[in-house]
């Protein structure tokens, strides 16, 4: 990964923080990275009190397609998911983060995983995607 990619996922951790303290979960968000390396959250307009979160990432996308051609650099975009893992022959799943990075010329993916608790929010590994 590059800095500016761990520089974007740190502060979309800041979000994704007080978004999982607050209610446990969080609905897609995305931030953008400027050609000065400044970050700014995407703002949508909510027109219904739950969107649908695929509603939502296809708008994302759509921004990044159109926005990273010209003054932005860099974009990520980040959905609450349940990961299924075998653990012992066990069933189990676990809480992520699946970000997708969107560059000039590419997207990567990736998964924070993180456990929540009583007072704060754990990030685990961060792992690539194939």
């Amino acid at each position: 990964m590059i800095d500016d990619e761990i520089r974007l996922i740190d502060a979309a951790k800041e979000y994704l923080t007080a978004f999982l303290m607050d209610s446990g979960e969080f609905y897609p968000f995305a931030m953008i990275m400027d050609k000065n390396g400044e970050i700014y959250p995407l703002e949508h307009e909510v027109t219904e009190e739950h969107p649908d979160p695929r509603s939502l990432i296809r708008l994302y996308e759509q921004t990044f397609s159109n926005e990273i051609k010209t003054e932005y650099t860099l974009g990520i975009l980040c959905v609450n998911v349940l990961v299924n893992t075998n653990s012992n022959r066990l069933d189990k799943k676990r809480d992520a983060v699946e970000i997708g990075l969107y560059g000039k010329s590419y997207k990567k993916n990736v998964l924070l995983y993180y456990e929540l608790r009583e007072n704060a929010v754990i990030y685990q590994e961060l792992v690539g995607q194939g």
